[in-house]
């Protein structure tokens, strides 16, 4: 073998995912390369014209070519740098790469590279791909490994459900439903009227609601029953059923199929599938009875983040865990300080703003909250309000979830205010979008009731989003400070890294990567009339609309979750180091083909941005 083909096979081969080919087949691969001199502004269409039938593989090895599209630079390639040129590239009249600085490159025609790499598929598909769809196929195939993984993410509901569920008729006494939960070992009933469930009652209500307050045991059923009674359906995985108790609080969840109930699924049917998780953890906290309590378990939320991403589950589902644990300590919270301050006079929401009003927090989060209450509360109440303000941040602060830096508190008495005076607010953002009021509009448009009145901000965001919809000002400010934020990728598709200080030679995956997708949703929803708040609803949502085509968006969707991803390892990998989590990357601590493919992420991200400055 001579010295250039050596040297050729060692940077063909550092390559991924060429680095995962046999020995035998990189050499056969590389045996085929052409190397080539060419000068500056010269076109790679018009030097490897021999190959414009099939299209050609082109790898620099030294000096620099551009990638011009609609006569504006796309992109710089340098050493290492892959171009795929396709036999329909060659004929594009608005697409060229030229060569900005004299260049030695390898080239393959690439019927020629499929025939040596015909025995590895998955690595020919690679570079055949539109960089948009290899991301996706990568998370795509991350997910399939997460959900064969994750028994909760691959089994149905009706897998862990009890059968039949056990009923008892609404005018059937108390003192019926306990013999009849003790014969059966259940902890649970559906309340039935004539043959359709309109309520629930547990072996809790009992205690609480009958023998507690007293009530004759010949009372009927339906005098203690919740008669809002959640259900899943039968078809839906198992991981739902565990949030929907988590966010709700509760341990009993009847089951539906076709409408029709079908079973029970309790906490503990999951609990033991999941071992010590976040089952557990919701139960604790409901049972909590001090702001002591509720710090020891806000201490085991960093633990239950790494064991969640060891089973293998996604990303967003690992943030929704943590997300439903985190309002349930903030609903607990709200609770004891009702015990000790009484209750107001007037109705009131607990608000949370930020990843946890997207259900996208993870652990060592700050908190972002705030209150609106009745138009009628009195200064009592007022005061009321203030205090429970300060109970409940400091009582976040003692779990974990620190002050937020910009005092985005409810504590702050900005942030506690009337639904009139947030209704003032928020037009007053959307009319007059002064740089402070577009850094409202980042944290507040993503509000979201975790305890209390829901209709006070509904009907809020109601009128809100039809003024978004109707002003055109507003947006293009908002795309205008949103766009500022770009991915750190460089014209040569290498890193901006950080050039000082202690996370030097690091990027910022929170701001600088993740930030900037969940701003362009913020603005899709604001735009289109998007009711939801997740990143990911939002972007589902705004696919195949007028502002956002299907592909976008699908390249969009797929680049948010390789990042959250991303991310979530880098955090689990720094509590196993006993590390306080950050969200500061070094790209040497990922392999390759990680990096190649947040290089295509941060693409996307600039593409989708560069499409609003357009626009605005």
């Amino acid at each position: 073998m001579s010295v250039d083909l050596s040297e050729q096979i060692d940077f063909i081969g550092q390559i991924p995912p060429f680095d995962q080919l046999p020995k035998t087949a990189l050499v056969s691969l590389v045996s085929l390369f052409s190397i080539n001199y060419l000068r500056q502004h010269d076109s790679l269409q018009t030097a490897f014209t021999s190959a414009r039938q099939c299209g050609v593989f082109v790898v620099v090895r030294k000096g620099i070519v551009q990638q011009k599209v609609k006569g504006a630079i796309r992109s710089k390639y340098g050493e290492g740098d892959v171009i795929v040129i396709n036999n329909v590239d060659f004929s594009n009249q608005q697409k060229s790469w030229l060569v900005d600085q004299d260049s030695l490159v390898y080239s393959v025609p690439l019927n020629e590279m499929k025939m040596v790499l015909a025995d590895y598929p998955d690595i020919l598909s690679h570079w055949l791909k539109d960089p948009n769809q290899r991301i996706h196929d990568s998370v795509a195939a991350q997910q399939l490994n997460e959900l064969s993984a994750s028994p909760l993410n691959s089994m149905t509901v009706e897998e862990f459900a009890h059968t039949p569920a056990a009923t008892i008729a609404h005018l059937e006494s108390i003192q019926s439903a306990a013999i009849k939960m003790t014969e059966l070992g259940y902890s649970s009933l559906v309340i039935t009227k004539q043959d359709v469930h309109v309520g629930i009652i547990t072996d809790k209500d009992i205690r609480s609601r009958a023998v507690a307050a007293g009530l004759e045991l010949t009372t009927s059923v339906n005098k203690i029953m919740t008669t809002d009674m959640l259900t899943i359906e039968a078809e839906q995985i198992a991981f739902d059923g565990l949030l929907t108790m988590i966010e709700q609080g509760i341990h009993h969840l009847p089951v539906t199929k076709s409408g029709k109930l079908y079973g029970m699924l309790t906490l503990t049917d999951l609990m033991h599938k999941e071992g010590q998780n976040a089952a557990h953890l919701t139960s604790a906290i409901r049972k909590a009875t001090s702001v002591s309590e509720l710090a020891r378990i806000g201490q085991m939320l960093p633990q239950l983040q790494v064991n969640l991403t060891k089973l293998g589950i996604a990303a967003a589902p690992i943030a929704k865990s943590i997300s439903a644990l985190s309002r349930g300590i903030t609903t607990r919270l709200i609770q004891l300080a009702e015990q000790k301050l009484g209750s107001p006079s007037v109705p009131f929401a607990w608000l949370c703003a930020g990843s946890l009003a997207r259900s996208e927090q993870l652990a060592f989060s700050d908190q972002d909250n705030a209150i609106v209450y009745s138009d009628d509360a009195t200064e009592a109440d007022k005061r009321w309000f203030a205090e429970l303000a300060d109970y409940v941040c400091d009582g976040l602060n003692e779990c974990g979830f620190i002050y937020c830096p910009g005092n985005i508190m409810a504590s702050n008495p900005n942030w506690c205010q009337s639904a009139k005076q947030w209704q003032q607010y928020f037009e007053k953002w959307v009319s007059s979008p002064s740089p402070q009021a577009l850094l409202n509009s980042s944290v507040f448009f993503d509000l979201d009731v975790v305890y209390g009145d829901k209709t006070l901000l509904l009907n809020i965001k109601h009128r809100v989003l039809k003024m978004t919809q109707q002003s055109t000002l507003f947006i293009a400010h908002l795309s205008r400070n949103a766009i500022g934020n770009k991915p750190p990728l460089g014209f040569f598709r290498d890193f901006v890294l950080i050039s000082s200080g202690e996370n030097k030679s690091t990027m910022d995956l929170k701001h600088n990567a993740i930030a900037p997708i969940v701003d362009l949703a913020r603005i899709y929803a604001l735009a289109l009339g998007i009711e939801e708040n997740s990143t990911l609803e939002r972007l589902q949502a705004a696919k195949g609309s007028h502002i956002l085509s299907k592909q976008a968006g699908r390249s969009l969707i797929a680049a948010y979750e390789f990042l959250i991803q991303l991310r979530l390892e880098l955090n689990a990998l720094q509590i196993q180091q006993q590390k306080k989590p950050s969200n500061f990357l070094s790209p040497k601590d990922i392999s390759r083909l990680q990096r190649s493919h947040l290089k295509d992420a941060f693409r996307v991200i600039k593409e989708l941005q560069d499409s609003r400055q357009v626009v605005y």
